[in-house]
């Protein structure tokens, strides 16, 4: 009978099971894609506080920075964090010589500009992002991280 048939879960998804060790998620796309990140993410932090940088500190570093800075609020939604964490973030990175805040006449709160230690700074943390990059796809072919980045960005929309 149809109505006794159990659907299967389409794309290899699972069904956790409540049974001691009959959980499937470890096998999911998600987990491995966490596992994947949390390797490179604590290489690449390690690399970071050589620098004195905290983890998180070199989205900003490699944003398209000019002449114009930007504000708080764009760096947030830039890096998809929350202003609170900007804040935080910046405060710090200011402490550390890496960018400073000019309050423009006329115009309310401030802009955010990279230091020279800065600039030096994202030199340094784009080479450490791409050998990050590298390990992470050592194993792939170019063919493979190719439609690696594509579906990374369908899964992101």
């Amino acid at each position: 009978m149809d109505r006794d048939r159990v659907a299967e879960p389409p794309y290899g998804r699972c069904t956790p099971v409540q049974e001691r060790g009959g959980n499937c998620l470890t096998e999911t796309a998600l987990y491995w894609i966490v596992i994947a990140a949390r390797q490179r993410r604590t290489e690449l932090a390690r690399d970071l506080a050589d620098l004195g940088m905290y983890s998180g500190q070199e989205q900003v570093l490699l944003q398209p920075w000019d002449d114009r800075g930007f504000t708080q609020s764009e760096l947030a939604e830039r890096v998809q964090a929350a202003p609170a964490t900007i804040t935080r973030m910046l405060q710090r990175m200011e402490r550390a010589g890496f960018v400073h805040r000019e309050r423009r006449p006329g115009r309310r709160g401030s802009r955010v500009f990279l230091t020279e230690r800065g600039w030096a700074a994202r030199s340094t943390v784009e080479e450490l992002w791409l050998r990050a990059e590298e390990r992470l796809v050592a194993n792939l072919s170019g063919s493979e991280y190719a439609l690696l980045r594509m579906l990374l960005t369908k899964t992101g929309d």
